[in-house]
């Protein structure tokens, strides 16, 4: 099985962190999502992946470079963004020899168990299975008993004579290389799109809903913050980088990271804060409900702050 993480995206929702950090690096608990979502597809028995990248490419290539994998990893550039469709069949030819692969978001963390996905893809022998799940600020995906996509965002794709479930897309599309050849041959193209009409015409483009485990995007700050409260839990024991250096007198609450090569001064006071990398907070600061991206220099108060360098 082979495997792509769609990685292009300008993440616009997130800047100005975005201007500083491609979304995919974003750090969770410490450690890049993408790093994550190699490894969990490594997991899941990817004997190779392919990324495609734009903003920002070169800190992805940089960073896939630098870690020793076991796999086969290659970064393909778009110089213009090619949108989730384009991205995919610009990679045709990575997946031409494999029975099926997995596309996934670059920023999606989630620990869903996808081989009951994987298997009714199979035995199904469709084009393409949309992997949902149940999530109500997001559901507007419509399956039937059958997994047929009858609806998107309240409007009717195919005709069902079953009720429909309204289930959340996940970023997570498991695709046999039989869909490549209906593809357009070059260019921008969103896939969701272009799933819709080939299920509006009746091939095999179905839903399947995964039950269980956690999903999220981090496409926005919230998002962002919301995924390390639930990963951190109740508990809420700092979580701070071993080549950090904190000084004495430094009191942290609630949900708090601090990066690699970060420097928190004494006296200082941090809350629900995600700190990145190589900061630098000086002595007697009160840092509360922030972020703070790469290299940023902290000094007085900061409350409900995104804070870059500059």
């Amino acid at each position: 099985m082979r495997a792509m993480i769609l990685a292009a995206g300008l993440g616009t929702r997130l800047e100005p962190l975005t201007n500083i950090r491609p979304k995919p690096l974003f750090p969770v608990l410490n450690r890049p999502l993408l790093g994550i979502t190699i490894e969990q597809l490594q997991g899941m028995g990817a004997t190779g992946i392919v990324i495609n990248a734009h903003h920002l490419a070169n800190q992805i290539e940089r960073y896939v470079k630098g870690v020793r994998w076991s796999l086969e990893i290659e970064v393909r550039v778009e110089p213009e963004i090619l949108g989730t469709g384009g991205g995919i069949k610009n990679c045709a030819d990575f997946f031409r020899d494999v029975p099926l692969f997995v596309v996934i978001n670059a920023d999606v963390y989630h620990t869903l168990d996808l081989r009951p996905a994987i298997h009714y893809h199979t035995e199904a022998n469709n084009l393409a299975t949309l992997v949902l799940c149940d999530d109500p600020r997001f559901n507007q995906v419509g399956i039937d008993d059958q997994g047929r996509i009858v609806g998107l965002r309240g409007r009717e794709i195919q005709k069902s004579p079953s009720p429909a479930r309204i289930l959340t897309f996940t970023g997570i599309h498991l695709i046999s290389p039989r869909l490549l050849d209906f593809m357009p041959s070059a260019g921008y193209f969103d896939s969701m799109g272009f799933y819709i009409d080939l299920a509006s015409r009746g091939e095999a483009v179905k839903g399947y809903h995964v039950q269980g485990g956690y999903w999220r995007d981090i496409g926005r700050v919230e998002d962002y913050k919301a995924l390390h409260q639930d990963l951190m839990g109740a508990e809420r024991k700092p979580m701070i980088h071993p080549e950090a250096r904190i000084e004495e007198g430094v009191r942290m609450e609630g949900i708090v990271c601090v990066g690699r090569e970060t420097h928190v001064g004494g006296g200082v006071f941090i809350k629900d804060s995600i700190i990145w990398d190589q900061v630098v907070i000086e002595k007697g600061s009160m840092v509360e409900g922030c972020i703070v991206g790469d290299r940023t220099q902290i000094k007085g108060k900061h409350r409900g702050e995104v804070l870059i360098p500059g």
